[in-house]
């Protein structure tokens, strides 16, 4: 597959791959890190009780998506092929560009370093939490789609 600049992906392609990743919620829940979440992954302006239908979970994914492609192009300098962008927007998403620019992984990535990715990459699961497990898996699944031609 041809490299392509990220910003020439809809960020809406993501949105598939990121809702798995993501799990769906009709009720507002508290994430670990305590805050509102609802719908896959929604954190801006939700509140204890607050409900949504899947289809409005997925308007408000594509919404969010829009601002991670922003993120996504503030942290990576280098051509990314769908599948890349795809993982990368899921990684994102899930932790935010502010957490994300400290990460010695974009480093690997903007340096094309491939073995650098595959060692970092699953390393971002938050180790020695109850979450551990699921994040693993997520950042497995993230790694492989990366890799995937």
């Amino acid at each position: 597959m041809r490299k392509q600049n990220l910003m020439l992906f809809p960020p809406e392609i993501a949105s598939e791959f990121v809702a798995e990743q993501e799990g769906f919620s009709a009720l507002a829940y508290k994430c670990p890190a305590g805050i509102w979440t609802i719908g896959f992954g929604h954190t801006g302006n939700v509140f204890e009780n607050d409900m949504v239908t899947r289809g409005e979970a997925y308007r408000l994914l594509d919404k969010d998506l829009v601002n991670t492609q922003e993120d996504l192009a503030r942290l990576v300098h280098v051509d990314l092929n769908e599948n890349q962008f795809k993982a990368l927007m899921s990684f994102v998403y899930n932790f935010g560009l502010t957490k994300c620019r400290r990460y010695t992984l974009f480093k690997m990535i903007n340096a094309e370093n491939e073995q650098g990715i595959r060692y970092w990459w699953p390393r971002y699961c938050n180790p020695g939490t109850s979450f551990e497990k699921g994040l693993k898996a997520r950042r497995l699944r993230e790694l492989e789609l990366f890799f995937k031609r």
